[in-house]
């Protein structure tokens, strides 16, 4: 290891283990919380996901707003940041990852020498998020002075160690870029939506699946009747052949690039294994989804995929 790493790494050590919190720094910071968490009203499609997470896991878990409340931010001290980061930075919950043209055994000399007398605090327990217990479809609406409006079609999902997740990843994916099923038909043919697309939320508890779109107010009912039709067409009969391919390739194509990266190949490493799923998870990432079946698509989103069990949030122009 050169001087430039060993310099890097001590100053890393030292705001890990010794941290300040200036009071002018937390300040700062909770004005850009502040401003962001009232921008987001006027983010129409933002909201709406946020409603309908709300919808599904209630008060708790992944249905709070990522950007807390202006009433909890306003309320916090330094003292609480201070509190909170002591309970969390301990090393029992902690995976270091470094990438790069280093030195084993002189690594770990500096690691050692670091973090040697690092005290190992209380087991931290991840917050519980209730998996959603639906058995009927749930409507949630609110309005915006807008002039656009937002629909999301939310299902229950899976966790990170789930291994449907490949197949409900492909599943995403063949729903969202400009070739999906969903941009042909929805936008292209029928000229319904502004955008369309799905997202997969994985979680270390069970997150979500959602269909998105922004359409024209009078076309909403339109719109949502295509998203129940596609989920229940997905379940009938899957993917084509074509269609799978294609989500392959690019899913793993993305992965391929992302690794080349060395600081998103560091972190995911070591999310994988701070999530449980193991630092080597990784290599064989590519083969998981090369893995998936036709008869595997058709399985999973005939499991997930239940429109009678379903959030629908819709934010529509007005006052």
């Amino acid at each position: 290891m050169d001087g430039d790493f060993q310099t890097g790494f001590d100053v890393f050590a030292d705001v890990l283990l010794n941290p300040s919190f200036p009071a002018a720094a937390f300040e700062r910071e909770r004005a850009i919380q502040l401003e962001l968490i009232r921008a987001q009203r006027d983010q129409l499609l933002q909201s709406c996901n946020q409603m309908m997470r709300k919808g599904l896991f209630g008060n708790a878990g992944y249905g709070l707003d990522p950007l807390g409340q202006e009433t909890s931010v306003q309320s916090l001290r330094v003292a609480d940041l201070a509190a909170f980061y002591k309970k969390l930075a301990v090393p029992n919950n902690c995976v270091l990852a470094v990438f790069g043209d280093i030195h084993t055994a002189s690594l770990r000399a500096a690691v050692q020498r670091a973090f040697g007398r690092w005290k190992k605090g209380p087991d931290v327990v991840p917050p519980q998020s209730p998996p959603p217990a639906l058995r009927q479809i749930k409507r949630l609406t609110d309005s915006r002075d807008k002039k656009q409006a937002v629909i999301i079609l939310g299902f229950p999902g899976l966790t990170i160690r789930d291994p449907d997740r490949y197949a409900l990843e492909l599943l995403q994916e063949g729903c969202s870029d400009l070739g999906s099923r969903l941009f042909l038909r929805v936008r292209e043919k029928l000229g319904l939506a502004y955008y369309v697309g799905a997202q997969n939320f994985l979680g270390l508890f069970p997150g979500y699946f959602a269909f998105y779109a922004g359409t024209a107010p009078d076309k909403l009912a339109q719109v949502e009747t295509e998203l129940i039709n596609e989920a229940r067409l997905l379940a009938a009969e899957g993917f084509t052949a074509e269609e799978l391919r294609r989500c392959k390739a690019k899913v793993i194509g993305q992965k391929k690039i992302a690794r080349q990266d060395l600081g998103g190949l560091a972190l995911a490493v070591a999310l994988d294994e701070l999530y449980g799923v193991g630092y080597q998870h990784i290599d064989a990432e590519d083969a998981r989804y090369e893995a998936v079946t036709l008869e595997q698509i058709k399985r999973v989103a005939r499991k997930y995929l239940t429109p009678d069990r379903a959030v629908i949030a819709v934010i529509r122009p007005g006052e």
